[in-house]
């Protein structure tokens, strides 16, 4: 008897059980304030002034897994693109660029139905950036890295595109906390307003992808 009510309990366990699994890509709005300073004040001429908010590429890979009718838990593993490039007073070009590499631990409340489903929620994970840079009196590219820590709040709807595919729209928002990337213990430093450039930022984004629910 307790054989064939442990068969049926797993069989309504799997019947139940559901992953979705989501590839997106998406433009992102960045403030970066630190490295925006840096930026304006030591290299970008008047035309070139970095704004308040600037544009960055992300691409996404995230799983999720339903733990009831209405809660998912889920990983997702971001990457962020960022460059900047300018040819500085006729001496050389300065070129800075960064990837910035996100993975999360996610949360979800569903809304589900009949061809469609909405999911709102967020997460935490560890940053790690990777940041590149030429300054116009060399050609020397020098490296910088830092970890931390990052948060991101997200609502996506996805609709049916055909049997178990989906399309999906992503609206997320961001807050970053890689830190002061370094090299053998040298940080990037604004001369001018004498401070350590750090890499800690905001981004509100929009984001679509294809998404397979099994």
């Amino acid at each position: 008897m307790k054989k064939y009510f442990f068969v049926i309990l797993f069989m309504t366990v799997s019947l139940q059980a559901q992953f979705d699994f989501a590839v997106s890509m998406g433009i992102h709005a960045i403030h970066n304030p630190s490295l925006r300073d840096y930026i304006n004040t030591n290299f970008a001429s008047s035309d070139e002034q970095l704004s308040t908010f600037n544009a960055t590429a992300m691409f996404k890979g995230e799983c999720d897994y339903s733990i009831s009718e209405n809660f998912q838990i889920g990983f997702e593993y971001g990457l962020q693109f960022y460059s900047f490039n300018t040819s500085f007073a006729g001496i050389g070009t300065y070129d800075i660029s960064y990837l910035h590499h996100k993975p999360s631990l996610l949360g979800f409340y569903v809304i589900a139905g009949e061809g469609y489903k909405f999911k709102f929620g967020g997460g935490v994970g560890y940053r790690i950036i990777s940041v590149e840079e030429q300054l116009p009196t060399t050609t020397t590219d020098y490296n910088y890295k830092s970890s931390g820590l990052g948060f991101v709040g997200k609502a996506q709807a996805h609709t049916l595109l055909s049997n178990n595919f989906y399309v999906f729209l992503e609206l997320d928002l961001r807050y970053d906390l890689p830190g002061e990337p370094e090299n053998d213990g040298k940080k990037i430093e604004n001369i001018v307003l004498k401070e350590t450039v750090n890499f800690n930022s905001l981004l509100v984004g929009i984001n679509i992808g294809i998404s397979l629910f099994l």
